[in-house]
């Protein structure tokens, strides 16, 4: 086993926050000259370009499917699947349920979904930045009846982190987090205790390519995949997680 780079939350085009640059070439691009050997598209609300990126990186690095999901109370929560049918399915029933709000690219930005050869497929119609109305009970049930694994987003964070806007753990296991790319994490420990033994993991939540890899959560694996990453989730056989240093603001 050896230790692998991940950064398991990164935009692309088809979230509205995120720069048309980031196309799943050029996330493929960056994240190889970042070093990372485990990555995840998390768009919100829908996973369609983790496809694309996909048959691009060819298991250089490894790309899980993925979404940013926000729920009805307005609660972040990144949901990593290991294969394309699962996360799809999600998406379509997510989508379903979204809104009836058209997302005005003027004020939000674009939402495109772009193949390997950089051309877009199509343009989402719906504002993919809107909350599900689905508890975050009922965004888990969803996930892991699918065989996902639910990792709330930037916990400390307001807007859209679990501890930030809710204050406390729901009741559930919450056995790993995701903290923001700039938290101290011994400041965070003292605000939150219920965090100690908890699996820590530092992403980017990068939206512009110069952001990936930013910041980072280091694996000890046998190989960068889903299942050894549930299985470092659990400590199997000496598998570890540590979350990378904070980055400085700004940088």
């Amino acid at each position: 086993m050896r230790w692998f780079r991940a950064d398991l939350h990164i935009h692309s085009t088809l979230s509205p926050c995120g720069s048309l640059a980031m196309s799943p070439r050029r996330i493929v691009e960056e994240a190889r000259k970042a070093g990372l050997s485990l990555i995840a598209i998390c768009d919100h609300n829908a996973g369609e370009n983790g496809v694309y990126a996909r048959r691009l990186a060819r298991g250089s690095p490894t790309v899980l499917m993925g979404m940013e999901i926000q729920t009805a109370e307005e609660v972040e929560v990144l949901a990593l699947f290991p294969e394309e049918e699962p996360c799809l399915s999600l998406q379509d029933e997510l989508y379903s349920l979204l809104p009836p709000i058209p997302n005005d690219p003027e004020l939000f930005g674009d939402q495109v979904v772009v193949d390997e050869r950089e051309e877009i497929v199509r343009t989402v119609e719906k504002l993919l930045l809107s909350p599900v109305p689905l508890s975050l009970a009922e965004v888990v049930a969803r996930v892991e009846g699918r065989g996902g694994l639910v990792i709330p987003a930037h916990v400390d964070r307001v807007p859209g982190g679990l501890l930030g806007v809710l204050g406390i753990f729901p009741p559930g296991e919450w056995p790993a987090v995701e903290i923001s790319p700039w938290a101290e994490l011994s400041a965070l420990w003292e605000r939150w205790p219920e965090l100690r033994g908890r699996v820590i993991f530092r992403s980017s939540d990068a939206h512009y390519p110069e952001e990936i890899g930013r910041a980072w959560t280091e694996l000890y694996l046998r190989e960068p995949s889903f299942s050894e990453l549930l299985w470092a989730l659990e400590g199997k056989d000496g598998r570890r997680v540590r979350p990378g240093p904070p980055m400085k603001e700004g940088k």
